[in-house]
């Protein structure tokens, strides 16, 4: 059974007036337990506002949302279990720190779910772990963190609640290389060693071929592809056409077999490397 499953749902903003626009069109997608998902499109096909849907953030104005087999618009409660089961961070999420030190924001959402104290403090030193933050952190203010440190924290906050399915709107943006790295890296921790459903939207397809088992590409307010990362970057042409770029290390993999150096096709400059040199018989 999928965590997450949208089924033709459509939105409106600013419905019923002149200024009435579609944001979502009879979209379908299922997210598996356990699946890291990136999501991609240009600015406005959608995106963020499709996964506003899936912690009921956002109500659709047809279709169903499902999660974790319950339609999260049945009754309050499933709204309000929705909100905890799909964690959302969104883009930029360190501007929603507040509390006095660091543990006490990470311990915000979890204090709201009304659990003890003991499971609170295991949830929050549990997060701080996850996302590579030292104790000695815990009890400073969070606006004298580093810009990265911020975005840790914040996230921390989200994964202390233990959502079945965390959902990252450009967890990366913003960020120099090192503080980009490091979070891509907490990413993949964080999946491996829960097996909870990661959403990744994402403007860099370097990033969601690194990390992703699956890609979703919205354009239009549709679903544009949705397959596996070879299968839809596959489709260089079609990405192009819509607004998105191949990353640069396909386009030299491409140039290198226009020039009769054909290794393959790769998405990453890890596999690139592999490929190369295991044709080239390279031994380190």
């Amino acid at each position: 059974m999928p965590i997450i499953s949208a089924k033709n749902i459509t939105h409106l903003y600013n419905k019923g007036t002149p200024s009435e626009a579609v944001a979502l069109k009879d979209v379908s997608i299922d997210i598996n337990k356990g699946e890291l998902v990136g999501i991609i499109g240009h600015t406005g096909s959608g995106k963020s506002t499709l996964v506003q849907h899936f912690n009921a953030l956002l109500k659709p104005d047809s279709g169903t949302v499902t999660v974790d087999g319950v339609d999260i618009w049945s009754s309050k409660r499933a709204a309000h279990d929705a909100r905890f089961k799909v964690g959302l961070c969104f883009q930029y999420p360190e501007y929603q720190l507040f509390e006095e030190t660091v543990y006490k924001d990470i311990s915000f959402g979890p204090g709201n779910m009304g659990l003890p104290g003991d499971e609170i403090d295991r949830r929050v030193r549990r997060a701080a772990e996850y996302v590579g933050l030292q104790s000695d952190l815990l009890d400073k203010s969070p606006f004298d963190l580093s810009g990265g440190e911020k975005r840790r924290a914040a996230i921390a906050g989200v994964i202390a609640m233990e959502p079945e399915a965390l959902i990252l709107d450009e967890p990366t943006a913003g960020l120099d290389p090192a503080g980009r790295d490091r979070v891509l890296e907490m990413i993949r921790n964080y999946r491996e060693r829960t097996g909870s459903a990661v959403l990744l939207v994402s403007h860099s397809m370097e990033d969601v071929a690194r990390l992703a088992d699956k890609v979703l590409v919205m354009n239009n307010a549709g679903v544009e592809m949705f397959g596996t990362v070879d299968e839809v970057y596959s489709h260089a042409q079609r990405l192009r056409d819509i607004g998105l770029n191949i990353p640069q290390i396909s386009k030299i993999m491409y140039i290198l077999s226009s020039k009769g150096y054909d290794f393959g096709s790769a998405y990453t400059v890890e596999r690139a490397l592999e490929l190369i040199t295991g044709k080239a018989g390279v031994r380190e």
